[in-house]
């Protein structure tokens, strides 16, 4: 397949992502919801209807590179940002519409004013810099400070594979699937998810959450699967709970979660064929040859 004459949206993204030389997007559970069970920024992206913000934001952390001791912080073109979030250009000249130039700078607006990003203007070019993902305005720290060695991730961060961006489900996705994609890598395999409970966990409507959450199902991200819990005022002695697993590229997770059926089905919970014996009938131990005395 021969390159474009001009970089569109898949081309630009993949440019930068590439030179990030990183595989999955670290991000903390405060996005989601803050440390007394608020809700986090993800929130509002959501209530606002801002989908191009989240984009925006979500690119930004990913590509912003460490130039300074304590500073994560990327520099690019307006028209740049622009073509990433999906802005129309013209597809002979590659001039960016004034729309799409405005959007960009109106979502730099919004994610300031959700303490998300830091901006500055710099040889004519807006520099950003990451805050803190839950906030709160604090110096943005990397889930990997003071880790080396270790395992990158665990309790607090969820990580956002790059096929995200490679395999095109950025455009694939709407509003409602990218923030229950968000709240399902947080969660372990076989975890529930009532629809009455995302709104006080993470300040998302039941009526998003149920459609981002089939939306999933009807892209072969996620698997669900009922099962029963006791319930001694219910009717029949029972309730039905919908528990969930995400499936590739973003699942299975390594872990479980701690409300995990016992009788779970799942892809994860299907247990493994051991693999054959390479040795052949004809093949056989040998047998030490006894010494006599």
């Amino acid at each position: 397949m021969s390159e474009p004459e001009i970089a569109d949206q898949q081309y630009t993204l993949e440019h930068y992502l590439k030179r990030s030389k990183r595989k999955a997007l670290p991000l903390a559970l405060g996005f989601l919801q803050g440390k007394d069970g608020e809700p986090g920024p993800l929130k509002e992206l959501t209530r606002r209807g801002r989908e191009t913000a989240l984009d925006q934001y979500l690119f930004a952390h990913a590509i912003a590179s460490k130039e300074q001791e304590g500073v994560f912080d990327v520099r690019l073109p307006a028209s740049t940002w622009a073509r990433a979030i999906g802005g129309w250009f013209h597809p002979e000249t590659g001039e960016v519409e004034s729309a799409a130039l405005h959007a960009v700078s109106r979502n730099w607006k919004l994610l300031r004013e959700l303490k998300l990003v830091r901006t500055e203007r710099v040889g004519g070019r807006v520099k950003v810099f990451l805050l803190a993902d839950d906030g709160s305005g604090a110096p943005y720290e990397h889930v990997a400070s003071g880790k080396r060695g270790k395992k990158l991730g665990g309790p607090g961060f969820l990580q956002l594979r790059y096929e995200y961006w490679y395999d095109g489900w950025h455009k694939r996705l709407s509003l409602p699937g990218k923030a229950m994609l968000l709240v399902c890598l947080y969660q372990g395999n076989a975890f529930p998810l009532p629809y009455d409970k995302v709104p006080v966990y993470y300040g998302i409507s039941s009526a998003t959450a149920q459609r981002g959450l089939r939306e999933l199902q009807e892209m072969a991200l996620l698997y669900r699967e009922k099962h029963r819990r006791p319930e001694p005022e219910a009717p029949h002695g029972f309730t039905e709970v919908c528990y969930y697993e995400l499936l590739p590229p973003f699942g299975p997770r390594t872990s479980f979660s701690k409300w995990k059926p016992a009788s779970w089905r799942g892809p994860s919970g299907k247990p493994k064929r051991k693999a054959k014996s390479k040795r052949g009938k004809t093949d056989s131990p040998k047998r030490r040859k006894r010494t006599r005395k």
